[in-house]
């Protein structure tokens, strides 16, 4: 299992890469996923494009995830770092913070989990507490 951190910012690198792998690493194997997975940092034009292409959606969401589910890949995830940093003081985070919230998040899409029925929302928010309480404070 490896994750692959990327960034499709000119210029700009993946930031705290080497504090977020153990999280997505941590993570996976709790869940029991040992496909590699890759994580790319874009920014907020490039995610809405990729929103509505993909959900239909014409706007800007701060985590994507698709599932690739193949042998040696589980999936991707797109985190919109303009999104994430601009919603980080809304929910008392920092930077930092909200990229690290928004990863579990979008893992926790990869390893099945989702929230579109009341049932599923609890059950995500569940692990998503779970995995903040648990793993949160190590990385």
């Amino acid at each position: 299992m490896s994750c692959n951190f990327f960034s499709s910012i000119s210029g700009k690198k993946f930031p705290w890469q080497k504090r977020l792998e153990p999280l997505v690493k941590a993570l996976l194997q709790h869940e029991k996923k040992y496909a590699s997975v890759n994580i790319i940092l874009c920014d907020d034009s490039m995610q809405r494009e990729l929103n509505r292409s993909w959900r239909k959606l014409d706007r800007v969401t701060d985590v994507l995830s698709f599932e690739w589910n193949e042998y040696s890949l589980l999936g991707e995830i797109y985190i919109a770092e303009g999104q994430v940093k601009k919603q980080a003081p809304l929910y008392g985070n920092t930077y930092y913070k909200e990229l690290r919230r928004v990863l579990v998040h979008g893992l926790l899409h990869l390893c099945g989990y989702d929230h579109h029925g009341k049932a599923e929302r609890k059950t995500m928010r569940e692990k998503e507490i779970f995995y903040f309480n648990e793993l949160w404070q190590k990385f």
